[in-house]
């Protein structure tokens, strides 16, 4: 009764050994991919990675059941080969030679078709990827296809994506079909040389119809698991399609090339403040682009100091903000804090001085209170009422808040559904303020804001005494800040103040004249 209890729980405890797999896996890779740099993310797509991190693990029979149920499947199979194969052989060499013939006919068909198999299972899994990628853009793009109606078109596209998919899939259901069929017909072929060798035998008086009779029943013990074993080998081999896939992510960038890992050994620095920051000759060019972003560019920003970055478009004002962010390590100069080179300071301790806003703010699913508690420093982003609402009169937002059903318990959906664009730009600027930054980094910040609040806003950040750069469009901030650098193509044209600037700076005078004219869409 006890045994049976334990055989009675067995799938149980494997299903939940499983699932322990699942979590270790899934935990693993992510915080690998939380530590990647703007390379990796530029090679993987987020379906792609949210594909790895799910399917290629826990759908059966894939990862997590492979490293549990398929290797107990596998020990259990081969426990039953070796002792069924020690009794046949002890009972008839002859015999037990016969019974076994089919085990390395079908180990041979398996090495002949192992990479086929490997080819197919990964196309298989890449068109998996691609198909969750169109899923992924024809949801978040939803409303440009219903503006242009182009929703017949688009289906033409995801029509295409899952035929591929339907074909690879074929492709390994095909091949797993063929070969099961081989196994199982060469195990049937294997019975019966049994019965022909083994009733000759019996017949001719070399062994006794008692010793025959074991071992047919032996030989039918062994049937399930030598078609267990071969099917096996087909499942591992997608298993290790998922584990090059998981491994493809972790080893990003190939061995050789520069990573950019957190508190790494030669970061050693720590520092809770800084005096200067020096951009000194850095350069900076994105795969695949034929253009420098950043071209030996060079600029000195002394604590407190409000800067505004302006330039036409492509002229490198982002990619800056993100350098000078430790986003994006220069690949010629550097960046100076005090003396110490920025490559040589510790991640989280340059990230717990500096407060940053991209230029498509992003909120997460959640309250407001959490999309501004996220910025905390506080390991656990928890933040109080009184502070919340300080940070939220500071980024010109409160009362709108207010008028919100919930307040700030209010629901944002993904990626800032359900609010404006300005009001998700001025809660991203609440969160970067709750990190309490000494250097305050705002692309664009202005884009959704009207002058009032824009007004508003720049006095609201006056009292906090940061160091800010503010890339913008808007010309209208160099009235709120003490110098403008002035970008073209990636290069320095100018720095200082504005009316400095107007005066010696011919280029920008032009592209201030440009503004004020409305030829490219600025304005002060």
């Amino acid at each position: 009764r006890f045994s049976a209890l334990v055989v009675g729980f067995f799938p149980g405890i494997r299903g939940a050994i499983n699932n322990v797999f699942d979590y270790l896996i899934r935990k693993r890779y992510f915080s690998s991919v939380a530590e990647k740099d703007y390379r990796f993310f530029a090679a993987f797509s987020s379906p792609d990675i949210v594909t790895r991190l799910s399917s290629d693990i826990n759908d059966f029979p894939k990862l997590a059941w492979f490293l549990c149920s398929g290797i107990f499947r596998a020990v259990e199979s081969g426990s039953k080969i070796i002792f069924c194969a020690v009794a046949m052989a002890l009972l008839d060499r002859r015999l037990a030679l016969f019974s076994f013939l089919s085990l390395p006919l079908m180990l041979l068909i398996f090495s002949k078709v192992q990479s086929n198999i490997y080819d197919k299972v990964k196309q298989n899994e890449e068109a998996i990827s691609s198909v969750n990628e169109q899923l992924e853009l024809s949801f978040s793009g939803v409303r440009i296809l219903k503006s242009f109606a182009s929703e017949a078109k688009y289906d033409r596209f995801f029509d295409d994506v899952l035929e591929k998919r339907y074909e690879t899939e074929m492709g390994v259901a095909r091949l797993e079909t063929i070969l099961n069929m081989f196994y199982q017909n060469i195990n049937y072929a294997a019975q019966i040389a049994l019965i022909f060798a083994g009733g000759l035998m019996v017949v001719r008086g070399r062994t006794s119809i008692g010793t025959f009779y074991a071992f047919y029943n032996y030989l039918n013990l062994l049937i399930n698991p030598m078609l267990d074993i071969p099917q096996l080998f087909i499942l591992g081999k997608r298993a290790f399609v998922n584990i090059d896939r998981l491994r493809e992510m972790e080893c990003f960038p190939a061995e050789g090339g520069e990573t950019l890992s957190a508190d790494s050994a030669a970061a050693e620095h720590a520092i809770s403040s800084f005096g200067t920051i020096s951009v000194s000759e850095i350069s900076f060019r994105y795969p695949g682009r034929e253009n420098p972003a950043l071209d030996r560019v060079s600029v000195d920003i002394r604590a407190g100091e409000k800067i505004l970055i302006v330039g036409g478009i492509g002229s490198g004002k982002t990619t800056l903000l993100k350098a000078i962010a430790g986003l994006l390590p220069p690949q010629e100069g550097d960046i100076y804090v005090d003396g110490l080179p920025l490559r040589g300071i510790r991640e989280s301790s340059w990230a717990g001085l500096v407060g940053y806003v991209p230029q498509e703010p992003l909120l997460f699913s959640g309250s407001v209170k959490e999309n501004v508690a996220f910025g905390s420093p506080d390991p656990l982003p928890r933040i109080e009422d009184e502070e919340l609402w300080a940070l939220l009169e500071t980024a010109r937002i409160d009362q709108e808040i207010l008028a919100f059903p919930d307040r700030e318990q209010s629901r944002v959906g993904q990626r800032g559904g359900g609010v404006s664009g300005g009001q998700k730009q001025r809660i991203a600027i609440a969160r970067a303020l709750a990190r309490r930054p000494r250097l305050l980094l705002l692309d664009d910040m202005t884009a959704s804001l009207d002058t009032n609040n824009e007004q508003a806003l720049w006095k609201g950040l006056e009292p906090r005494g940061m160091t800010i750069l503010a890339a913008s469009h808007r010309l209208s901030s160099v009235r709120y800040v003490d110098k403008v650098l002035f970008l073209k193509a990636g290069k320095v044209v100018g720095f200082g103040s504005h009316a400095g600037l107007l005066e010696g700076c011919r280029e920008y005078r032009d592209f201030i004249d440009f503004a004020v004219s409305g030829s490219i869409g600025y304005g002060l």
